[in-house]
Protein backbone atom coordinates (compact mmCIF):
# COMPACT_ATOMS: atom_id res chain seq x y z
CA UNK A 1 0.00 0.00 0.00
CA UNK A 2 1.31 3.72 -0.80
CA UNK A 3 2.85 4.94 2.19
CA UNK A 4 1.32 8.29 0.94
CA UNK A 5 -2.32 6.64 1.40
CA UNK A 6 -1.26 5.98 4.97
CA UNK A 7 0.02 9.29 5.44
CA UNK A 8 -3.01 10.87 4.27
CA UNK A 9 -5.71 8.86 5.97
CA UNK A 10 -3.90 9.94 9.21
CA UNK A 11 -2.98 13.25 8.62
CA UNK A 12 -5.17 14.82 6.76
CA UNK A 13 -8.73 12.12 6.86
CA UNK A 14 -7.65 12.02 10.64
CA UNK A 15 -8.10 8.12 10.52
CA UNK A 16 -6.95 6.60 13.51
CA UNK A 17 -4.15 4.95 12.16
CA UNK A 18 -1.44 2.67 14.10
CA UNK A 19 1.57 0.14 12.89
CA UNK A 20 0.88 -3.16 14.36
CA UNK A 21 3.46 -4.96 12.16
CA UNK A 22 6.80 -3.19 11.08
CA UNK A 23 7.39 -0.39 13.52
CA UNK A 24 9.46 1.41 10.56
CA UNK A 25 6.40 2.26 9.49
CA UNK A 26 5.59 4.73 12.30
CA UNK A 27 8.68 6.73 12.07
CA UNK A 28 8.17 6.56 8.01
CA UNK A 29 4.39 7.84 8.05
CA UNK A 30 4.55 9.78 11.52
CA UNK A 31 1.95 7.56 12.97
CA UNK A 32 1.63 5.61 16.49
CA UNK A 33 2.79 1.89 17.54
CA UNK A 34 2.78 -0.71 19.66
CA UNK A 35 4.87 1.63 22.23
CA UNK A 36 2.47 4.34 22.19
CA UNK A 37 -0.74 1.58 22.22
CA UNK A 38 1.18 0.17 25.34
CA UNK A 39 1.34 3.68 26.70
CA UNK A 40 -2.14 4.12 26.23
CA UNK A 41 -3.19 1.17 28.25
CA UNK A 42 -1.24 1.78 31.31
CA UNK A 43 -3.10 5.09 31.01
CA UNK A 44 -6.19 3.89 31.12
CA UNK A 45 -5.83 0.72 33.08
CA UNK A 46 -3.21 1.40 35.07
CA UNK A 47 -1.04 -1.50 34.64
CA UNK A 48 1.37 -2.89 31.92
CA UNK A 49 -1.27 -5.08 28.88
CA UNK A 50 -0.69 -8.86 29.15
CA UNK A 51 -0.68 -10.70 25.98
CA UNK A 52 -2.16 -13.74 25.87
CA UNK A 53 -0.18 -15.50 23.08
CA UNK A 54 1.26 -18.07 25.05
CA UNK A 55 4.51 -17.71 22.47
CA UNK A 56 5.33 -14.87 23.52
CA UNK A 57 7.68 -14.88 26.15
CA UNK A 58 10.44 -16.14 22.99
CA UNK A 59 9.90 -12.66 21.36
CA UNK A 60 10.96 -9.07 21.86
CA UNK A 61 8.26 -7.59 20.70
CA UNK A 62 4.29 -8.97 20.61
CA UNK A 63 3.33 -11.35 17.55
CA UNK A 64 1.15 -9.15 15.15
CA UNK A 65 -1.93 -10.66 16.71
CA UNK A 66 -0.96 -9.49 19.58
CA UNK A 67 -0.26 -5.87 18.49
CA UNK A 68 -3.39 -5.87 16.85
CA UNK A 69 -5.69 -7.38 19.57
CA UNK A 70 -4.15 -4.49 21.84
CA UNK A 71 -5.64 -1.88 19.60
CA UNK A 72 -8.75 -3.38 20.21
CA UNK A 73 -8.83 -3.39 24.01
CA UNK A 74 -7.57 0.26 23.82
CA UNK A 75 -10.01 1.25 22.08
CA UNK A 76 -12.66 -0.42 23.78
CA UNK A 77 -11.27 0.58 27.01
CA UNK A 78 -11.65 4.00 26.42
CA UNK A 79 -14.68 4.06 24.57
CA UNK A 80 -16.95 1.73 26.33
CA UNK A 81 -20.69 2.48 24.44
CA UNK A 82 -19.04 2.85 20.78
CA UNK A 83 -19.20 0.08 18.17
CA UNK A 84 -15.96 -0.56 16.54
CA UNK A 85 -15.05 -2.20 13.16
CA UNK A 86 -10.98 -2.53 12.66
CA UNK A 87 -9.43 -2.98 9.10
CA UNK A 88 -5.88 -4.47 9.40
CA UNK A 89 -4.07 -4.16 6.13
CA UNK A 90 -0.99 -7.02 6.18
CA UNK A 91 0.66 -8.85 3.90
CA UNK A 92 0.68 -11.78 6.76
CA UNK A 93 -2.64 -13.64 6.71
CA UNK A 94 -4.31 -12.25 10.03
CA UNK A 95 -8.26 -12.81 8.90
CA UNK A 96 -8.79 -15.24 11.56
CA UNK A 97 -8.75 -12.38 13.72
CA UNK A 98 -12.52 -11.94 12.96
CA UNK A 99 -13.26 -14.45 14.67
CA UNK A 100 -12.37 -12.45 17.61
CA UNK A 101 -13.98 -9.45 17.09
CA UNK A 102 -14.79 -6.73 14.49
CA UNK A 103 -11.69 -7.08 12.55
CA UNK A 104 -11.10 -7.42 8.61
CA UNK A 105 -8.25 -8.03 7.05
CA UNK A 106 -6.84 -7.25 3.66
CA UNK A 107 -3.69 -8.34 1.59
CA UNK A 108 -2.24 -5.03 0.93
CA UNK A 109 -2.61 -5.48 -2.90
CA UNK A 110 -6.70 -6.57 -2.32
CA UNK A 111 -6.88 -3.50 -0.12
CA UNK A 112 -5.64 -1.16 -2.69
CA UNK A 113 -8.00 -2.72 -5.10
CA UNK A 114 -10.94 -2.39 -3.04
CA UNK A 115 -10.46 1.38 -2.43
CA UNK A 116 -9.79 2.26 -5.99
CA UNK A 117 -12.88 0.00 -6.93
CA UNK A 118 -14.58 1.85 -4.14
CA UNK A 119 -15.93 -1.94 -2.63
CA UNK A 120 -14.20 -0.04 0.43
CA UNK A 121 -15.95 2.95 1.17
CA UNK A 122 -12.75 5.20 2.05
CA UNK A 123 -11.56 8.25 0.03
CA UNK A 124 -8.46 7.56 -2.16
CA UNK A 125 -5.76 10.09 -1.76
CA UNK A 126 -5.42 12.64 -4.49
CA UNK A 127 -2.64 11.51 -6.59
CA UNK A 128 -0.81 15.05 -5.85
CA UNK A 129 -1.34 14.17 -2.02
CA UNK A 130 2.14 12.60 -0.90
CA UNK A 131 4.88 11.08 -3.15
CA UNK A 132 3.81 7.32 -2.62
CA UNK A 133 7.46 5.42 -3.52
CA UNK A 134 7.52 4.55 -0.24
CA UNK A 135 10.22 6.96 1.37
CA UNK A 136 10.00 8.51 4.65
CA UNK A 137 7.94 10.78 5.54
CA UNK A 138 9.33 13.98 4.28
CA UNK A 139 8.63 12.90 1.08
CA UNK A 140 5.84 15.16 1.20
CA UNK A 141 5.71 17.75 -1.36
CA UNK A 142 3.67 20.05 0.85
CA UNK A 143 6.66 21.74 2.98
CA UNK A 144 3.72 23.35 5.25
CA UNK A 145 2.42 19.80 6.18
CA UNK A 146 1.64 19.67 9.68
CA UNK A 147 1.43 15.98 11.33
CA UNK A 148 0.47 15.11 14.73
CA UNK A 149 1.73 11.65 14.89
CA UNK A 150 -0.61 11.53 18.74
CA UNK A 151 -3.56 12.27 17.05
CA UNK A 152 -5.20 9.33 17.94
CA UNK A 153 -3.68 9.04 21.42
CA UNK A 154 -4.71 12.60 21.96
CA UNK A 155 -8.25 11.19 21.33
CA UNK A 156 -8.26 8.44 23.85
CA UNK A 157 -6.61 10.58 26.77
CA UNK A 158 -8.84 13.05 26.44
CA UNK A 159 -11.47 10.22 26.88
CA UNK A 160 -9.75 9.30 29.99
CA UNK A 161 -9.41 13.05 31.43
CA UNK A 162 -13.04 13.15 30.52
CA UNK A 163 -13.76 9.94 33.43
CA UNK A 164 -11.61 11.60 35.87
CA UNK A 165 -13.14 14.50 36.28
CA UNK A 166 -16.59 13.05 35.69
Amino acid sequence: MPIGWIQYWAHEAEIPVFATGNQHLRSEAKIPGIREAEYLWEELEGEEYEYDNSQFEDYIKPRRRDGLRLIQDVYEAAFPDEDFQFVVVDDADVSNLSDEGPWTHYFPWDFVEAVKSDEFHLEEPPSDAYRNEGVPFNSTDDPDFDHNQNAPLEEIRAQVQEWREA
